[in-house]
This record gives structure tokens, sequence and C-alpha cells, in this order.
């Protein structure tokens, strides 16, 4: 392993060393040696002083021997090494305490693990509950980050970026809502947000050595990070949306930890859109850098990548359609040849996967129909969807969404809207014709399809609004009549 002076210094640091070293020294030194060496630092008496020296980079410990800094200095090497080995052989166990406890020898501060969902994955065993502050406390007794401490770093997002890609962020006590100064690595395989490694500056402050540190050692984490959460027999450290939209399972109260942290009710209004850039731009940066500046700027949204495209999940409560599209269009240009798809509306959080798909099929209806445009809304492809479609769940959820809404409140308040609307439909939107069948005055029906209009978020008497509702109603009377009456409820 190379060393720069300030790892080395770092290890030293017992010895008060009075330091010159540059910023940006690099990690190029493989021993120590009493006379100039390439890649060796350079180990000499001045005075009652010695003085250990790379370039023009040095430190000089103070009134102390020479032969003992030489050989502590040497010992550095030696100790970096096995640390490499240890971290190694413990990333292999997947054994993230015992990589933790080995680094804190190195940065000599505490130190916690998260995965991408917050969850503890290791802290430094060398500190108990009480002995760093509320939210190292917090996450001790607990095993995930209190809500408390993510909504105050998701409100930092204006001050600094804390999901850069596997770069460490230095958090100024002095700015944003940290006890003490801390730096903070979000974690990626990828463009696979794994989690981060956090290292609070309460016995030293963090410099350089420390960042060529956590840069070596990332590269140990990231494929073990990644591997943890992606094995199906993994459940508590997978994921919990992106488990959804790929279909897999999770428990109620896993979700619900994790809405909590983004301000969500499990049975909110979601969207899913789906961004796809040309291969041209998709490079690993390219999409990663786009992935975090979308999760900046927007507000309560959860944003990750699944085959090169990012997947946003944003809650109508906070973020509408149009907004959500108008900040994907202020990072991009016309140029980049992008392509957005936006699912149907859901209520509730688990049905992630379909609504997914939705997504990814307005893009493919879309390039196919309308290939000079850029921005796909499933409602507009939402038929073609259903005649392609064999699974009555996803084709439910397909349907048009005033369909679905006045199927719930049909079943909630023991309403007749669904069958209003097909009745109405079939005589052709006809007030004398519809009156008759229902057996019903006109004025009564007068009444009842003004009152259906304000609970409808469609035109019905738009001809493709009309199709898409006629068409829907047909399903959902189909379903019924095979499925069982409580088909989907």
């Amino acid at each position: 392993m190379r060393l720069s002076m300030w790892m080395i210094a770092n290890r030293l640091h017992a010895l008060e060393p009075e330091m010159h070293i540059k910023e940006d020294s690099p990690a190029d030194l493989v021993s120590a040696r009493i006379a100039v060496a390439p890649n060796c630092v350079r180990v000499y008496k001045e005075g009652n002083d010695v003085v250990c020296r790379s370039g023009e980079d040095y430190f000089v410990l103070h009134d102390i021997g020479f032969d003992y800094v030489f050989d502590v200095v040497q010992s550095v090497f030696d100790f970096y090494n096995e640390w490499s080995t240890s971290v190694h052989e413990a990333a292999m166990d997947a054994n993230f305490q015992q990589i933790v406890d080995d680094c804190w020898f190195l940065f000599n501060n505490p130190i916690s693990m998260t995965d991408s969902s917050n969850r503890c994955l290791a802290m430094s065993s060398q500190y108990l509950d009480t002995d760093v502050d509320d939210e190292w406390a917090y996450l001790s007794r607990n095993h995930f980050a209190s809500i408390d401490f993510v909504r105050r770093m998701r409100n930092s997002y204006n001050k600094v970026d804390l999901y850069q890609k596997n770069k460490p962020v230095f958090l100024d006590s002095r700015t944003v809502a940290v006890p003490f100064d801390t730096l903070s690595t979000a974690i990626y395989f990828q463009d696979y947000y794994c989690g981060r490694i956090t290292i609070i500056s309460k016995e030293r402050d963090v410099n350089p050595g420390d960042i060529q540190v956590i840069k070596y050692l990332i590269n140990i984490l990231m494929p073990v990070m990644y591997m943890i959460q992606n094995q199906d027999d993994s459940e508590f450290h997978r994921p919990v949306f992106r488990d959804l939209i790929l279909g897999k399972t999770s428990s109620k109260a896993m979700i619900k930890a994790q809405t909590d942290y983004l301000e969500w009710d499990m049975d909110d209004v979601f969207q899913v859109c789906t961004l796809r850039l040309p291969k041209t731009f998709s490079d690993r940066p390219g999409t990663g850098m786009t992935s975090n500046l979308i999760r900046r700027q927007s507000v309560n949204t959860y944003v990750t990548v699944i085959d090169d495209e990012i997947v946003i999940i944003y809650n109508l409560k906070y973020m509408t359609k149009e907004v959500l599209i108008e900040t994907v269009q202020m990072l991009l240009t016309e140029k980049d040849k992008y392509k957005i798809g936006i699912s149907s509306p859901m209520e509730g959080i688990f049905s992630l996967k379909l609504y997914y798909e939705q997504s990814c099929a307005s893009i493919s209806y879309g390039s196919l129909l309308d290939p000079g445009k850029n921005i796909y809304d499933f409602y507009d492809y939402a038929l073609y969807y259903i005649f392609e479609n064999n699974d009555p769940y996803a084709i439910y959820n397909a349907m048009h969404p005033d369909v679905r809404f006045l199927d719930r409140l049909d079943h909630t308040e023991d309403g007749e809207w669904i069958n209003l609307l097909r009745v109405f439909f079939d005589n052709e939107c006809s007030l004398v014709n519809t009156a008759k069948a229902l057996f019903i005055h006109r004025n009564t029906l007068v009444y009842r399809l003004n009152k259906l209009k304000e609970l409808m978020h469609y035109d019905m008497h738009d001809q493709y609004n009309r199709d898409y509702i006629k068409q829907s109603i047909m399903m959902l009377h189909f379903f019924r009549a095979k499925y069982g009456e409580n088909f989907n409820i």
C-alpha cells in the first residue's frame, strides 16, 4: 500500500508533528530511508529535531531521538499494509464491524457505516452510546438513522451535496446542522447507491490523509455493500423502494420506516418517472451525476438508477408532474435526446413495479408512435398497453384513473357512479335515453351527471378520454364477472 506524507503524519499525531505538507500531497511512498530515494520518505536529524521529507512536503518532530523516529516511520508502512490486508479479509466476510474498528486506528475518531436505507452496518466499538452526540446514541440504540437527522441532512442539500459519487464531503458544523465537523462519503457501485461511511471529528480534525484513506477504503467496500443489498436472503439491507420497483417483497414495517424519512404516508398518491438517456450520454458518471442533480433539485423524492435509466418516485403532495418535468429539463437540453416516461397516478406505494412498467411502456409506445417527442405520459398510450397485456392486475392499474377512482368510491360509499357512466356512454350521452334506461327523471339525471363531473378529473366528452373510459369500464365489468365482485378491492 502506498502512503502519502499526510497518512504518515496522521499515525504520528500523538508526537505533535509540525506540518508543512501540501493538501494534494500524493500517496506514492513505499518505505522510509535515511537518504533521498525514489518513492521513499527521507528521515534525517536537524539539530534536536527530526525531519521527515518527501520532495517539498515535510513535517518536523521536535526534541526526539532520530533512531526512534526512523523505526516508528518505517513501522507506519508495516501498519498500513497489515491494515489493508485485514480490511480486505473482513470485506470478504462482509464483516463491517471489523472494518470500522480497524479504521479507528487510522482516523482516531468515531466512524459509522450505513446502508442505502439509512440502516446501521457498523459503528466504532471504541465509543459508548453517550460518548459522541444524540444522533450517535440514536443510531447505536435503534440501528438506523433518526428521521430528524435525515431530514436535517436533506435540508442541507443547498449547502453541500451529500450524494457526490464516492467523493468524501466535508460538513462544516458552522454551516450544517451537525455537532462536530464531519467527513461523509456516499458509496456507489457503478450508479447504484450502496450507503455511506461517516467520520466525526471529535478527537482530531480530519485532513487530506483521511480523505486518501477513505478513497482507498471505498474501492474495497463498493462491491461488498452492493452484494449484500442485492442478495435475496438479505432483505434487511436491501433498499426498500428499489425492491418494490423490481417486484421483490418487503415488510410493511420496513416500508413505513423509509416513507417516514421522505415524509410520505403509505397511502399518498405517487407517480413513477423513468428518464432514459441516450447511450452516448448515459455513461456511468453521466447517469450518476444526473440522478444526483435530480435528487438535489427535487422535493421529497426517491431517485435510483436501474439498467442505466434514472427512476424517480415522487409524491403528488409535494411535487406535480409538471414541476418534475421542468426540473429535469433544467438539467438537460434538447440535444441530449433524452426520453421521459410518466406512469399513471397510484394510490399507495405497494404497486411500484406495475407503475414502473407503465413509465417504461410509455417510452416504448411513445417512441414508436410519436418519435418526435421526448416526454411520454402513460395516459396517452394506456389503451395499447391494455390491449397487449394479459395480467388482470396490471390491466386494472392501467385503467382510466377516473374509473379506478369511481370504482373505489362505489365500494367505500356504496355508490353507483360507474354504472351511471356506463349507461350514459351506452346511450351515446343522450339525457333522455339515459334517464329512461335508469328509470329516473331527467332533472335527477342532470343533477347526478353534474355531481359526477365534479368528481372526475378528466373531461368525459373528449373523444380519447371517452374511449379510454369506455374500454376501462368494459374490462372492469368483465373482471368482476370472472374474478368476483371483490377483484382488486
